[in-house]
């Protein structure tokens, strides 16, 4: 080995001692104490997005309200300051009375349709107001599928529900696109805001399929960007007040469920009640043929929710199957406006197919018409002598 390699290695040799030397003082030294707090945990993303929902709902939700007709309840939501609603064009297509109800309480009982569009199945209705909070509209051609969307509306007259679920699909129907969601939907929904992840309206909750389940369809938010320059308060329509629930007579609202002849006996029922001159609550589909299918309320939620409808009383009809394919066993329960049972019958093993007359000993009709024009199956106001209420 000559000088200049033994220098070489001896270099080397002490640079490789200073390095571990300087590793084992770093691994053996204590710390210095910091001044400065630990770093927090970051929110998982699951918990990120929720906290991100909240926000969201926390400030849109003043501008989600209800319209409350004299044909149904449903929903809609603020767009511009002065007090112009975005709701369904089936929401008002029959009504004649119409009243906004704010999430602060506040009532508006004099509301203007200013444009309605049956095809886009969009309407815009104006209230006497100034200065109201707004949902801004977001661009519907940027949805995806899969992106998250939250919808908040008043589903069977329950203000203020959120409901979470995804772009489930973009299709057209009739020529007009729709965006297909799974956020749970149900009557009462239709009007509501369907949001994106910046809390922009981007879509109108229009309808869904009865027997599907979560398939719920909302009508894009640029359909309604695309009318708003068009609107004009010049000249518009005018709905009655709608009357004070002290005032209402809405009759009795028909639900129920039970086996394949249920359905049946639910459309004689309605024809029955309303030849016989009841006032018929419903609004929408509220019948259901079986326990699985979309839509089936318990009894104990129907009574719950009854106050919010505004009808006089609950007819509660329940089907099952009898000893042979053409006869069930029907029951009747009436319910008040408060809850309270009324009356309940019970038709053993009759006949489904047309064999029941109204005098039939055992016929589920015989059970049923006594009571029409008795407490919790009135009669149309004016209609019989009968009636509860006074004659105009």
């Amino acid at each position: 080995m000559n000088l200049r390699e033994g220098m070489h290695r001896s270099l080397a040799v002490a640079f490789l001692a200073v390095i571990c030397a300087v590793d084992i003082n770093a691994q053996g030294l204590p710390h210095k104490p910091s001044d400065e707090s630990p770093i927090a945990r970051p929110q998982s993303t699951t918990e990120n997005r929720a906290t991100e929902w909240a926000e969201i709902v926390a400030h849109i939700r003043p501008a989600v309200v209800v319209v409350e007709t004299d044909e149904a309840l449903a929903s809609g939501f603020i767009i511009k300051p002065d007090g112009i609603i975005v709701t369904n064009y089936h929401v008002v297509a029959n009504a004649k009375a119409m009243a906004v109800k704010l999430p602060s309480g506040e009532v508006y009982s004099n509301v203007y349709l200013l444009s309605s569009d049956p095809i886009n199945d969009l309407a815009f209705l104006k209230i006497e107001a100034v200065d109201l909070p707004t949902i801004p509209l977001g661009n519907s051609n940027n949805m995806q599928l899969g992106d998250e969307v939250l919808l908040v509306g008043a589903p069977q007259g329950l203000e203020q529900t959120v409901s979470s679920g995804l772009i489930s699909g973009i299709r057209l129907d009739n020529g007009v696109r729709v965006l297909q969601t799974s956020a749970a939907a149900s009557h009462g929904s239709s009007g509501g805001p369907l949001l994106n992840r910046s809390g922009d309206a981007i879509g109108v909750m229009s309808f869904k399929l009865v027997n599907g389940e979560n398939l719920n369809f909302a009508i894009p938010i640029n359909y309604v960007r695309g009318k708003l320059d068009t609107l004009t308060v010049s000249n518009p329509k005018a709905f009655d007040t709608l009357k004070t629930q002290a005032e209402k007579h809405r009759g009795v609202w028909v639900a129920g469920y039970g086996s394949v002849a249920f359905e049946g006996i639910y459309m004689e029922v309605l024809d029955i009640l309303g030849s016989g001159g009841v006032k018929i609550a419903n609004y929408g589909l509220q019948r259901v043929t079986h326990t699985k299918e979309t839509g089936y309320m318990p009894m104990s939620s129907l009574i719950e929710m009854l106050p919010k409808t505004g009808a006089d009383s609950l007819l509660y009809i329940k089907v099952e199957p009898g000893m042979s394919s053409r006869a069930a066993t029907v029951y009747f329960r009436c319910f008040d406006a408060t809850g309270h049972i009324l009356w309940d019958e019970k038709a053993t093993d009759v006949l489904t197919s047309g064999g029941n007359t109204l005098f039939h000993p055992r016929g589920w009709k015989s059970k049923l018409t006594p009571h029409i024009g008795k407490p919790g199956l009135l009669l149309k106001q004016g209609q019989d002598e009968g009636s509860p209420e006074p004659k105009n």
